[in-house]
């Protein structure tokens, strides 16, 4: 299979998908890797193109390109071999439909968001709430760094804390906050039917607006001589423990 030349105009097209204002404009994004392409196909999430420098066996039509043109595509230092363009898909029914949720509140790096992601997929959580001004869903960075799961639990964004009422009325909310009141242990938020754990943002931790609809608090017991954990280590501790609870 020979390489295809894409025109300049094409090429400015794909690039500007890289940015969120694009990404939204057109209801497209980028998924760069094999693993990540081939969730696309598994679960059926309308492609609109795939490009690879060399052939794959994968269940869905390719266009090879070169090398050099897929430098100017990918983000990456070492550019992958394949990406796709595709659609992006709604979830939000489906997160409104989930007994157990995670809530992370304007997290902002998109590492974080994947890992996240991934460690929700792992340990069955089964829907995600973005709150607030949250890093793009849709960034390149968060996709990759879902590792193949980024389709795996649905996703809806919220703006208020009263939408998160209005929506999950039946649902304990649990803020992961330092309180005096209210505390209980993670075997006991395990036991709860349907529940909302809310994550704070990486550096200002969860805002007044959560706190303040919070039914019960959880922390994470540690050794007195470290302040802090990084958000996707202590969002991925507290999932696993209530996973083998």
């Amino acid at each position: 299979m020979l390489p295809i030349e894409l025109s300049n105009n094409k090429l400015k097209e794909l690039v500007k998908l890289h940015q969120k204002k694009y990404r939204d404009e057109s209801s497209l994004f980028i998924v760069e890797g094999l693993k990540s392409v081939q969730e696309l196909i598994e679960e059926k999430i309308e492609i609109i193109e795939i490009f690879s420098t060399k052939e794959f066996n994968i269940n869905h039509k390719y266009s090879i390109i070169k090398e050099s043109t897929m430098k100017k595509l990918t983000t990456t230092t070492s550019p992958c071999e394949i990406l796709a363009i595709a659609k992006q898909k709604s979830t939000e029914d489906k997160t409104k439909k989930a007994n157990k949720i995670i809530l992370l509140d304007s997290i902002s790096d998109p590492g974080n968001l994947g890992t996240i992601i991934r460690s929700a997929a792992a340990f069955g959580i089964e829907g995600i709430i973005l709150f607030g001004d949250c890093v793009d869903l849709y960034s390149s960075k968060v996709i990759r760094s879902t590792a193949g799961n980024f389709f795996k639990v649905p996703v809806m964004k919220i703006k208020t804390s009263n939408n998160i009422k209005n929506y999950f009325p039946n649902h304990k909310i649990i803020a992961t906050a330092l309180s005096k009141d209210n505390n209980i242990s993670l075997k006991e938020c395990s036991e709860i039917g349907k529940y909302i754990i809310m994550f704070g943002s990486e550096a200002r931790g969860l805002s007044k607006e959560l706190i303040e609809i919070t039914d019960k608090n959880i922390k994470l017991e540690m050794t007195n001589n470290v302040e802090s954990l990084n958000l996707s280590v202590s969002a991925s501790i507290v999932l696993y423990e209530l996973f083998t609870k």
